[in-house]
């Protein structure tokens, strides 16, 4: 981030945005959004305008784990698919996740077998069940029931 503060204005300074943003997925989720938005707003113009061609472009491959997984393994065709797809498996993490503390408040010891159980689980139904048993539940095998 500090480089693209630095070089800013200067020629090639696309390339060292796209390494930021590569890199910002790898930042802790509370600020992962804020990233791009700080980058793009540090750009000059002319970077700025050589870095959206470059994102813009069929032939374009992303370079990121995280963008090729959500955004559609580099290509821009099916990019609506890709984010519809990421929505739905973030809004399933962080169900995952919410039920995961849930447990842990109520004092459940959770195995990590279950705990993987839980975090690969990408039906939403499903975890939606498993949340409104947390309360009422004796135990971990009543809360997981399917």
């Amino acid at each position: 981030m500090l480089s693209v503060a630095a070089h800013a204005d200067e020629p090639g300074a696309e390339h060292i945005a796209l390494a930021a943003l590569a890199a910002a997925h790898t930042r802790d989720n509370n600020r992962q959004e804020l990233y791009p938005d700080f980058v793009i707003a540090l750009l000059g113009a002319v970077a700025r305008a050589a870095l959206e061609t470059l994102m813009t472009t069929t032939r374009y491959e992303y370079q990121s784990d995280f963008a090729r997984r959500y955004y559609g393994e580099g290509k821009t065709e099916g990019k609506a698919e890709g984010k519809a797809e990421g929505k739905a498996e973030g809004k399933a993490e962080g169900k995952a996740e919410t039920l995961l503390k849930l447990l842990q408040l109520r004092g459940f010891t959770v195995p990590e077998a279950i705990q993987q159980r839980v975090l690969t689980c990408r039906d939403l139904d499903q975890l939606d069940a498993w949340i409104a048993r947390v309360l009422t539940a004796r135990d971990l095998d009543e809360v997981l029931a399917d």
